[in-house]
């Protein structure tokens, strides 16, 4: 049942993105009066199809992965002059034709951007829920129940800001400046990062510096035979106090059992609405050094750092105009880095991690989560069409402008071999990213 979550999400998604996507070379080719033979969805065999008194064929074909726009003089030898054709346009025309599926998909950005502002965005309060003993942060003096308000020149206000801003520092070397209010005074750390996480595949950056968030103190699972198992803990339950000591957050719960030294306690919980009444004997970790019962969390972000925060109209549409712009930029610096060799290209995801994260998407995140998603994924295609790949909407306007600068058009064989080059080119990385969600849902 979750696999079909996940194969069915994945097609809504990449249908929706890739449907804006054409419909952006389809607007602006029709807004300057040139004729749409085929718009399709998909590849391969159409499977239902219809046609539109301007003769234009609507295409939904069998393969879901792509689709195209086929426009009247628009092939290498099918060049018209005729008013209608894209060839007959000025070079202005054509780039917005060419740049129309890259700028549509940003546009859907904004505006799925725009309404989750208008309706409401859940934000994380950006408190530290726990501290993992021996990491960076934990070493710098960074504690549980801190508040993060900065990284390195940007404000944050949650964990998202803080996942963002912490993304612009990857592959680098030097120290991370942290900012955190305790106790209604400002402090700053000073963390320091050498070629950080430059061969790894991190997926929760503050984790990798030893910061969890803070979650609701609710059971996950409990080990066979452990401490917690025979004391009477069941997956599910919510530990409310440890010796009479309330547990706010799950990284509470790691302080008081650590505390006890070995000491039996007292553990309350809530199961089914009814209050249990726990002696539990803690067990010591030669592995961990530390005291542990044997449970895992739920992962479920607490209540009481969820905030709710609505915006206006004007300030939901300028949020979503700076939100799409910062994932951008994040986006462009972080394909740069792995260009350069900054950051590890195990890192790049294909088809099957966007299906995963749809499908996750949908079963914790709900809807709001989905359209989010759709959103970034949404950004990422624009920005990967504007690759200078000829077969790419950027290596098209790149030609175009080319054949701009120096007044004539390219031969023919030289713009078959870029486009052969620019197939082969991402055959090879469809393949590498492929092979990457492969090996990453094994590991």
């Amino acid at each position: 049942m979750t696999l079909l979550i996940y194969i069915f999400s994945f097609l809504v998604l990449i249908s929706i993105i890739v449907f804006i996507h054409e419909l952006g070379h389809f607007s602006f080719a029709r807004l300057f009066g040139v004729r749409v033979l085929d718009f399709s969805i998909g590849f391969g065999r159409s499977i239902k199809s219809w046609e539109t008194k301007s003769k234009t064929i609507f295409n939904l074909r069998l393969l879901p992965f792509g689709g195209y726009v086929k426009m009247n003089g628009e092939e290498i030898l099918e060049k018209s002059q005729s008013s209608d054709s894209y060839s007959s346009k000025k070079y202005y025309q054509k780039l917005l034709i060419t740049l129309g599926g890259p700028i549509f998909n940003f546009i859907l950005a904004i505006v799925i951007f725009f309404i989750i502002n208008l309706l409401g965005i859940y934000k994380i309060m950006p408190i530290v829920g726990d501290v993992l003993p021996d990491s960076i942060a934990y070493e710098k003096g960074i504690e549980r129940k801190d508040l993060i308000t900065r990284i390195d020149n940007t404000e944050i206000s949650s964990f998202s800001d803080a996942q963002l801003a912490l993304s612009k520092r990857l592959g680098e070397s030097g120290n991370l400046e942290i900012q955190i209010l305790r106790n209604e005074n400002y402090y700053e750390f000073y963390l320091p990062i050498n070629n950080w996480l430059s061969s790894k595949e991190p997926s929760n950056l503050l984790y990798e510096l030893g910061i969890f968030p803070p979650l609701e103190p609710v059971i996950g699972s409990v080990m066979e035979e452990s401490p917690a198992a025979v004391g009477g803990i069941k997956p599910g339950d919510k530990i409310l106090e440890i010796d009479e000591k309330p547990i706010t957050f799950w990284g509470d719960i790691r302080k008081e059992i650590n505390d006890s030294k070995g000491n039996e306690i007292q553990v309350k919980t809530l199961r089914e609405n009814k209050i249990n009444i726990l002696i539990i004997k803690p067990n010591f970790s030669e592995k961990t050094f530390n005291w542990q019962i044997g449970i895992s969390s739920s992962f479920e972000f607490s209540e009481k750092v969820k905030t709710l925060q609505y915006f206006s109209v004007k300030d939901s549409l300028r949020n979503s105009i700076s939100q799409t712009y910062k994932v951008i930029e994040s986006s462009i610096t972080f394909m740069g880095k792995i260009i350069f060799g900054q950051v590890s290209a195990k890192n790049l995801g294909g088809p099957v991690m966007i299906g995963q994260y749809a499908g996750e998407s949908v079963i914790y995140g709900g809807v709001y989560s989905f359209f989010y998603l759709i959103a970034l994924i949404s950004i990422s295609l624009g920005i990967v069409n504007l690759l200078p790949l000829p077969v790419l909407d950027g290596g098209q306007a790149l030609i175009l402008t080319i054949e701009k600068i120096i007044g004539r058009e390219l031969p023919d064989k030289m713009l078959e071999l870029f486009y052969r080059l620019g197939t082969a080119i991402l055959i090879f990385v469809f393949i590498f990213v492929f092979f990457n969600d492969i090996f990453r849902i094994l590991s």
